[in-house]
């Protein structure tokens, strides 16, 4: 396997990931490479014209299946998965396969069923909570976490915490337009089959 390409000189230059017949099959571990070393991810998906919102008020509609095997990536190497509730009620989340789950919220929640009473779900309800303070406290009982807020949450709470967000894509000019309408720059770009994975910060 080879890619194409490939610079680390020039920000945003874009990696393609194939073999010599063009048609790399890509899994798990090479996914998971692009965010080792992280203790904190971030990651939306985007259409075309750089929206984080399907027609249903989601994302689940914004990615095909290697999307989805990115986020399992993402949410596999993390011990706690963290979102808002409104996020958290547009998604109808289910409990993550290995990970725990907060959720941020300033009204009360329900929790995903057959967790009621888990651990596994922590519920930080409340008005006025300072996010990136409390996500920082997380880390005193997790490793790694993965951040899945909507945009207008995720975009000022990643600057406080001095991380970059995982912005996926089938069209590279909807990451264009994210990164151009929200102040961001696409440092890393790779295309993995038909999607676009570039790091922005």
């Amino acid at each position: 396997m080879e890619c194409l390409r490939a610079s680390s000189e020039r920000p945003g230059s874009l990696l393609l990931l194939s073999d010599s017949l063009g048609s790399a099959a890509v899994g798990d571990s090479y996914l998971s490479a692009l965010a080792s070393g992280a203790i904190i991810t971030a990651s939306l998906v985007v259409d075309r014209r750089g929206e984080t919102r399907d027609a249903e008020g989601g994302s689940k509609l914004l990615g095909g299946e290697t999307d989805l095997l990115w986020l399992r990536t993402l949410r596999g190497r993390a011990n706690l998965v963290v979102t808002g509730g409104k996020t958290y009620r547009a998604e109808h989340y289910k409990m993550p396969r290995n990970a725990d789950l907060a959720v941020f919220s300033r009204s009360e929640l329900t929790a995903p069923s057959g967790f009621e009473d888990s651990p596994r779900f922590i519920a930080k309800v409340g008005e006025g909570l300072l996010l990136a303070a409390e996500v920082r406290g997380l880390f005193e009982n997790y490793r790694n976490l993965h951040l899945e807020f909507g945009a207008e949450t995720m975009l000022p709470l990643t600057r406080q915490l001095g991380i970059g967000i995982w912005v996926s894509s089938e069209f590279e000019q909807g990451i264009e337009s994210f990164c151009e309408a929200n102040n961001l720059k696409p440092l890393h770009t790779v295309r993995v089959q038909d999607l676009l994975i570039a790091y922005c910060r």
